[in-house]
C-alpha cells in the first residue's frame, strides 16, 4: 500500500509532498510507540510500587489490630487483584517492547535525516523508509500477536481496544 501512496504523490506533488509523507509516517510512528512505552511504563512502575506498600501493609497491619483479621484480609485481597491485573496486562512487556520498536524508529529516522545507508538515493529513500517503518511497525505486531496467544483471550482484547 505504502508504494502505492508514494506513486500518488510522485503524479499529484512530486518530491515534497512525498518527503513530507515519509517523514509524517515515521513521526507518527515514533510518537505513537514514545506515548504507549511510557504509558505502559508508568503502569509497571505503579502496580509493582503498589504491590510492594500493600505487601508490607499486611504484617504491619496485623501487629497493630491482632485482634481483627479484617484489615490484613482486606490488604490480601487487594494484593490478589493487583497481581492478577499486572499478569494479565503485562505492563512491562509492553514498555520493552514499544520502546525498542521506538529506537528503531528512531534509528530509521536519524539515517534518513542525515542521509545514510539504505537513504542515499534521492528517488528512493523516501520509499525505503516508509518501508522500513511498515517492516519496524510489522515486526512489533507480530511479537503482540505471539504474546497474545500465548497469555490468553483477555490480553488480546486489551490490546485491541487500546490501539
Amino acid at each position: 500500500m505504502q508504494a502505492g501512496v508514494l506513486a500518488v504523490l510522485d503524479r499529484t506533488g512530486g518530491d515534497q509532498k512525498r518527503k513530507d509523507y515519509a517523514m509524517r509516517v515515521a513521526d507518527q510512528s515514533f510518537d505513537w510507540y514514545q506515548q504507549a512505552a511510557m504509558k505502559a511504563r508508568r503502569y509497571y512502575r505503579l502496580s509493582e510500587t503498589l504491590l510492594l506498600i500493600l505487601s508490607a501493609a499486611i504484617p504491619i497491619s496485623a501487629v497493630l489490630q491482632p485482634s481483627s483479621a479484617k484489615t490484613p484480609a482486606l490488604l490480601g485481597g487487594l494484593l490478589v487483584v493487583l497481581t492478577g491485573l499486572r499478569s494479565i496486562f503485562h505492563w512491562h512487556d509492553d514498555y520493552l517492547r514499544f520502546s525498542e520498536a521506538r529506537e528503531a524508529v528512531e534509528g530509521e529516522r536519524r539515517l534518513y535525516l542525515t542521509r545514510s545507508a539504505p537513504y542515499e538515493d534521492e528517488q528512493t529513500r523516501d520509499m525505503l523508509l516508509v518501508q522500513s517503518i511498515s517492516k519496524l511497525e510489522q515486526k512489533e505486531m507480530n511479537a503482540w500477536m505471539k504474546i497474545a496467544r500465548t497469555k490468553g483471550p483477555d490480553r488480546a482484547r486489551k490490546q485491541n481496544s487500546a490501539t
